[in-house]
């Protein structure tokens, strides 16, 4: 800003009542200018902050793509897990997983809480109140087993999927909820061969959507869920 009043006041310049003259209204002109400026700055970043995008609004950013029957793909392409409801407090901050139903020629997806250790395959889904179609819990066993399940505390109807170390769901289920004080009354649900998984979705929903035995079952690897 000092430049063009040093360039008004060199060889050739006015008198000293002229000189001073002139940097008033140089001074007045250029303080205009940098208000009308500053005015049009402030003006364009409220336009630009209104119509920049908010993450919620990108395809794909916060589930946009998610529906019920599943997840949707990341960026990579790759199923997303973390879209669970919340079920139970303590259920909700177990691992997740997609796992994938192929049963005569079409797919299913599940969005499935992975019981993994033994604290967590004892309880299940106990105490949940409800579970949404597409929702399920996944029971990962270090070895095959022929144990069976009951509904002891159990709220909801639940089908159950048992399904062998070679992936087939040879065995499928409806279990109901067992209303016995204690939970040795309780009737267990037992397969007639061996099984490494299990699967439990809400009741009904295998027959709804067509899934019988013989299906092939499949699974992303568990991911931890990240508030």
């Amino acid at each position: 800003m000092s430049t063009p009043l040093t360039a008004a006041g060199g060889s050739g310049s006015p008198p000293p009542g002229a000189r001073r003259h002139l940097g008033v209204g140089a001074l007045v002109t250029i303080v205009l200018l940098a208000l009308l400026g500053l005015l049009g700055a402030c003006d364009g970043g409220s336009v630009g902050s209104e119509d920049a995008p908010t993450a919620a609004e990108e395809p794909g950013a916060s589930g946009a793509e998610h529906d019920r029957s599943g997840a949707g793909p990341d960026r990579s392409g790759e199923p997303v897990a973390g879209i669970v409801p919340a079920l139970h407090p303590a259920v909700d901050g177990l691992d997740e997983a997609v796992v994938t139903i192929t049963s005569d020629g079409a797919e299913h997806e599940v969005v499935a809480k992975v019981a993994a250790t033994g604290e967590e395959r004892a309880r299940g889904l106990m105490e949940v109140p409800s579970v949404p179609d597409g929702v399920g819990m996944l029971f990962l066993f270090e070895q095959e087993r022929t144990g069976g399940f009951w509904m002891w505390n159990t709220f909801i109807a639940l089908d159950i999927a048992f399904i062998g170390a070679d992936g087939v769901a040879h065995t499928l289920a409806t279990m109901v909820p067992c209303e016995a004080e204690r939970s040795s009354d309780c009737p267990t649900t037992s397969p007639p061969e061996p099984y490494r998984v299990a699967l439990e979705v809400p009741g009904g929903w295998f027959e709804q959507v067509g899934i019988e035995p013989g299906a092939r079952v499949t699974w992303s690897e568990p991911r931890p869920v990240v508030p």
